[in-house]
């Protein structure tokens, strides 16, 4: 009987731990862009901290309505909420970034 039980329950685990790695967490970053470069953003977050966010080719820009708008909008100093996907703080890529004053 525990044989019965015990051999679906390591498999349910295992399949726990596999999905789990690769489940990224949604976080939304609003401040003030301080620098640019092709691929990445860096947002200064209304907490005080600097954020270097990945932006691939995918990350939309939008305004403050979520229509999309030329990436060429984007500049330093433009206030912003960058909506990112990441394991941590640490490892984000954008995908939507909105610019809070068009």
């Amino acid at each position: 009987m525990t044989r019965i039980i015990v051999g679906p329950m390591r498999f349910a685990i295992a399949a726990a731990i596999v999905v789990s790695m690769f489940v990224h967490e949604k976080f939304r970053i609003v401040g003030s862009v301080v620098a640019l470069k092709k691929d990445e953003i860096a947002v200064k977050a209304i907490d005080g901290a600097t954020y270097e966010i990945d932006m691939d080719d995918g990350a939309v820009v939008t305004d403050k309505n979520h229509q999309k708008v030329d990436r060429s909008q984007l500049k330093v100093g433009a206030s912003v909420v960058v909506l990112a996907l990441g394991h941590d703080m640490f490892d984000l890529e954008a995908f939507e970034i909105q610019l809070v004053d068009r």
